[in-house]
Protein backbone atom coordinates (compact mmCIF):
# COMPACT_ATOMS: atom_id res chain seq x y z
CA UNK A 1 0.00 0.00 0.00
CA UNK A 2 1.64 3.61 -0.95
CA UNK A 3 1.37 6.25 1.57
CA UNK A 4 -1.17 8.17 -0.62
CA UNK A 5 -3.87 5.38 0.10
CA UNK A 6 -2.63 5.91 3.49
CA UNK A 7 -6.03 8.24 5.78
CA UNK A 8 -4.21 11.37 7.84
CA UNK A 9 -5.13 11.21 11.53
CA UNK A 10 -7.95 13.99 9.95
CA UNK A 11 -8.97 12.07 7.75
CA UNK A 12 -9.59 9.11 9.89
CA UNK A 13 -11.72 11.80 12.46
CA UNK A 14 -13.56 13.28 9.30
CA UNK A 15 -14.66 9.65 8.47
CA UNK A 16 -15.75 8.48 11.84
CA UNK A 17 -16.66 11.69 13.78
CA UNK A 18 -13.90 10.92 16.29
CA UNK A 19 -11.99 14.27 17.47
CA UNK A 20 -8.57 14.15 16.01
CA UNK A 21 -7.08 14.20 20.18
CA UNK A 22 -9.65 10.68 20.71
CA UNK A 23 -7.71 8.68 17.84
CA UNK A 24 -4.35 10.25 19.59
CA UNK A 25 -5.48 8.36 22.83
CA UNK A 26 -6.84 5.48 20.92
CA UNK A 27 -3.21 5.16 19.01
CA UNK A 28 -1.58 5.79 23.26
CA UNK A 29 -3.33 2.97 25.10
CA UNK A 30 -2.62 0.67 21.50
CA UNK A 31 -6.59 -0.03 20.20
CA UNK A 32 -5.31 1.23 16.93
CA UNK A 33 -2.04 1.80 15.66
CA UNK A 34 -0.87 3.66 12.92
CA UNK A 35 0.48 1.72 9.59
CA UNK A 36 3.08 4.37 9.09
CA UNK A 37 4.80 7.73 9.97
CA UNK A 38 5.05 9.78 7.40
CA UNK A 39 7.41 13.26 7.79
CA UNK A 40 6.27 12.67 11.92
CA UNK A 41 2.65 12.75 11.32
CA UNK A 42 0.12 9.25 11.92
CA UNK A 43 -1.21 7.59 8.74
CA UNK A 44 -3.35 4.62 8.61
CA UNK A 45 -4.58 1.93 6.99
CA UNK A 46 -8.24 2.04 5.72
CA UNK A 47 -8.79 -0.53 7.78
CA UNK A 48 -8.78 1.34 10.77
CA UNK A 49 -12.31 4.03 9.86
CA UNK A 50 -14.29 0.23 10.93
CA UNK A 51 -11.73 -0.11 13.86
CA UNK A 52 -12.89 3.00 15.03
CA UNK A 53 -16.49 2.72 14.54
CA UNK A 54 -15.92 -0.67 16.95
CA UNK A 55 -14.08 0.83 19.25
CA UNK A 56 -17.55 3.70 19.63
CA UNK A 57 -20.00 1.50 19.75
CA UNK A 58 -18.24 -1.23 22.20
CA UNK A 59 -17.77 1.79 24.46
CA UNK A 60 -21.27 2.79 24.32
CA UNK A 61 -22.41 -0.39 25.11
CA UNK A 62 -19.79 -0.20 28.22
CA UNK A 63 -16.27 -1.46 27.47
CA UNK A 64 -13.04 -0.27 28.31
CA UNK A 65 -10.58 0.41 26.12
CA UNK A 66 -8.67 -2.34 27.78
CA UNK A 67 -11.32 -4.57 27.07
CA UNK A 68 -11.99 -3.41 23.46
CA UNK A 69 -8.19 -4.00 23.29
CA UNK A 70 -8.48 -7.46 24.60
CA UNK A 71 -11.70 -7.83 21.69
CA UNK A 72 -9.31 -6.65 19.01
CA UNK A 73 -5.99 -8.62 19.92
CA UNK A 74 -7.29 -11.16 17.56
CA UNK A 75 -7.20 -14.21 20.40
CA UNK A 76 -11.22 -15.29 19.63
CA UNK A 77 -11.18 -17.20 23.11
CA UNK A 78 -10.82 -13.86 25.29
CA UNK A 79 -12.69 -11.57 22.10
CA UNK A 80 -15.91 -14.48 22.86
CA UNK A 81 -15.83 -14.72 26.77
CA UNK A 82 -15.76 -10.75 26.79
CA UNK A 83 -18.41 -10.64 24.18
CA UNK A 84 -20.48 -12.81 26.68
CA UNK A 85 -20.13 -10.99 29.54
CA UNK A 86 -21.53 -7.42 27.71
CA UNK A 87 -24.25 -9.28 25.81
CA UNK A 88 -25.66 -10.99 29.37
CA UNK A 89 -25.35 -7.16 30.93
CA UNK A 90 -26.92 -5.02 28.16
CA UNK A 91 -30.41 -6.01 28.56
CA UNK A 92 -29.94 -5.15 32.76
CA UNK A 93 -29.09 -1.65 31.16
CA UNK A 94 -31.47 -1.47 28.52
CA UNK A 95 -34.18 -2.20 31.43
CA UNK A 96 -32.32 0.89 33.23
CA UNK A 97 -32.11 2.97 30.50
CA UNK A 98 -35.92 2.50 29.69
CA UNK A 99 -36.83 3.26 33.05
CA UNK A 100 -34.73 6.22 33.57
CA UNK A 101 -36.85 7.56 30.02
CA UNK A 102 -40.09 6.88 31.90
CA UNK A 103 -38.95 8.97 34.97
CA UNK A 104 -37.50 11.44 32.80
CA UNK A 105 -40.80 11.80 31.10
CA UNK A 106 -42.38 12.03 33.94
CA UNK A 107 -40.57 14.59 35.21
CA UNK A 108 -40.39 16.90 31.70
CA UNK A 109 -44.77 16.78 32.67
CA UNK A 110 -44.56 17.09 35.92
CA UNK A 111 -44.10 20.66 36.25
CA UNK A 112 -42.55 20.76 39.59
CA UNK A 113 -41.00 23.78 40.23
CA UNK A 114 -37.77 22.31 41.26
CA UNK A 115 -36.89 19.05 39.57
CA UNK A 116 -35.15 17.94 42.88
CA UNK A 117 -38.38 18.19 44.96
CA UNK A 118 -40.43 16.34 42.00
CA UNK A 119 -41.83 13.55 43.07
CA UNK A 120 -40.98 11.41 40.01
CA UNK A 121 -37.67 11.22 41.46
CA UNK A 122 -38.38 10.40 44.65
CA UNK A 123 -37.78 6.69 44.41
CA UNK A 124 -34.52 5.40 44.89
CA UNK A 125 -32.49 3.86 42.15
Amino acid sequence: MTTEQLLSIGELADSTGVTVSALRHYDEVGVITPACRVGGKRRFNPDAVGRVNFIRRAQAAGFSLAEINDVLAENPVVARQLLATKIGELPRQQANLKTTVAMLEEVQACGCDAVAACPAIQEPC
